[in-house]
């Protein structure tokens, strides 16, 4: 029996090196986290903020109720590759409103004169005040603020990295760094109030608008370069994403969009005009990505991005992940929350589109919005948005 015993390895014990061999080469977070919840031993190998870990898949964070007086601080995080909703306790979210995600850090304020806003990360509960919006340039007239995008210049870890901020009704948008007194404004001249979509890129902000890209380098903030792109992209729904390798425009058209493309291209032949509506040969949805190019200047399609996986929800939400690290992750894909998609019938749901076939991939419709919609509302609820869970 003594002997029998002894057969087994002694999987609590493995030496310290060989845990941390091992830990080494988890590249989930959900697997990591499983990893150290084995014994004490198997945690104290391994780091309890690990920085091998790749970008990870994304989860879909569902939007909360921040007028709700009995909200529990209780969180829904819906990881679909495991088709599980995480549910964390997040107090310091009760009254606040997320306006952006970005790089694992959840962007809150509460939208009241003088409030606090700050960066939240979700796992490690870290927490990164920031200045209100009562302090942008010194202005008093800038708490009524309504953000609704938010990026990073580079890892929040980084001393030099810029937090930009994008409203939604002002022709400007704000930056500042961690221990800034005080929010920056960047003027973007001769644009209309409504912000369309922006980001930031190698020390430049990009805002396009009605197929107009307007760029401010912040090292010239008082001057701004203008491109027009309206004959490419004038009838889509455009997205901007930036990006190590430089800044992408993704843009979504509709089958009202594409009929408006179509009258355009074709408004010289009445006859082709006409009969337009008798054949349907285009799919409710089409995607096209495109890369901004300064020189020469051009907005380049790009048609091959078997090495990349995009994600949307509603707005401006949008990120982009590398399907080389990820065997479960389609290259070439765009991953929606299918308010986006004609053909389907809740926007809770999530599909899959390919950019390379212009078609739906064969992919069930994934139902996870039911535990929120069971929840009354007292007011409007943000959208739903992809969140990159990240320990650092």
């Amino acid at each position: 029996m003594e002997r029998s015993r002894s057969a087994f390895p002694d999987w609590a014990h493995l030496p310290p090196l060989v845990l941390h061999w091992i830990s080494d080469r988890v590249k989930s977070i959900t697997d990591y986290v499983r990893f150290r919840a084995v014994c004490s031993p198997w945690r104290s190998a391994s780091l309890p903020k690990p920085r091998h870990l790749p970008p990870q898949l994304p989860w879909l964070m569902f939007p909360w109720d921040s007028q709700d007086e009995e909200d529990d601080g209780i969180r829904l995080f819906y990881d679909h590759w495991e088709s599980k909703t995480h549910k964390i306790h997040l107090p310091d979210t009760i009254g606040m409103m997320c306006r952006g995600s970005y790089r694992g850090w959840l962007f809150l304020d509460s939208q009241q004169e003088g409030a606090e806003v700050f960066l939240l990360n979700p796992l490690t509960r870290a927490r990164i005040q920031l200045p209100s919006f009562t302090a942008a340039d010194n202005e008093s007239d800038e708490a009524d603020i309504d953000i609704i995008k938010v990026t990073f210049s580079t890892e929040l870890s980084d001393p030099d990295c810029l937090i930009i901020a994008f409203p939604l009704v002002r022709s400007s948008t704000f930056c500042c760094r961690v221990g800034d007194p005080c929010w920056t404004k960047v003027l973007f001249y001769a644009i209309p109030d409504v912000f369309p979509d922006g980001t930031y890129y190698n020390e430049r902000f990009y805002v396009l608008c009605l197929g107009v890209m307007h760029v401010v380098d912040t090292n010239k903030p008082g001057d701004m370069i203008v491109y027009d792109f309206r004959r490419e992209i004038r009838c889509a729904n455009v997205f901007l994403q930036g990006e190590k390798s430089g800044v992408y425009v993704v843009a979504f058209f509709g089958q009202k969009e594409q009929d408006e493309a179509t009258a355009q291209k074709d408004e010289d032949d009445q006859a082709a005009h006409d009969n337009k509506g008798t054949t349907e040969t285009t799919p409710k949805l089409k995607i096209e990505l495109y890369q901004f190019i300064e020189q020469p200047l051009e907005l380049k399609k790009i048609t091959n991005t078997s090495d990349t996986a995009l994600f949307f929800t509603d707005y401006y939400y949008c990120l982009a992940v590398c399907s080389d690290d990820w065997d479960s992750l389609d290259g070439g894909s765009v991953y929606i929350q299918s308010k986006h998609v004609p053909s389907t019938d809740t926007d809770g749901d999530i599909t899959c589109y390919n950019i390379f076939s212009g078609k739906l991939n064969d992919f069930k419709y994934e139902r996870v919005a039911s535990e929120v919609t069971k929840k009354p509302s007292f007011g409007p609820r943000p959208p739903a948005m992809w969140f990159q869970p990240s320990f650092v």
